[in-house]
């Protein structure tokens, strides 16, 4: 996978999922794409987005928790 791709991890099985990732920084840093776009007025999102407002109501606004090791 090319590091300049946004990318998501999906659990697709009935327990939790444990996810190890490694970065070659000296820190951790979380970007949480759909709580940004969730923090932006849904008008701007529609238009530069060019979706409809069910897709934007869609968009989960509760940070997803990733807990650094």
């Amino acid at each position: 996978m090319q590091k300049s791709l946004l990318h998501q991890i999906e659990n697709t099985g009935d327990s939790d999922l444990v996810f190890l990732e490694m970065f070659k920084a000296d820190r951790f840093q979380d970007f949480c794409f759909s709580e940004w776009l969730g923090q932006i007025p849904p008008e701007s999102v529609m238009a530069h987005l060019h979706v409809d407002k069910a897709t934007v109501d869609a968009i989960a606004r509760e940070p997803q928790l990733i807990t650094p090791i």
